[in-house]
């Protein structure tokens, strides 16, 4: 025991209702499987090919323990 194994996915950056909603539906999925809600960071995702404006999105971290 005592290892973490840890979960990443782009949640995005604008929220609707709508969208809330199914965030936390996938929160939900993930809690399924064994995951735990963990943090939220901030990140520029290059834009094509390195250049042109990048995008601003958010990174949804889990954590599960092994």
């Amino acid at each position: 025991g005592g290892l973490q194994k840890y979960l990443i996915e782009t949640i995005g950056s604008a929220f609707s209702d709508k969208a809330v909603t199914a965030l936390a539906q996938r929160f939900d999925g993930h809690a399924k499987e064994g995951y735990k809600f963990h943090s939220v960071f901030h990140v520029t995702q290059p834009g094509c090919l390195g250049i042109g404006q990048g995008t601003a999105t958010y990174l949804a971290v889990y954590v599960k323990d092994e």
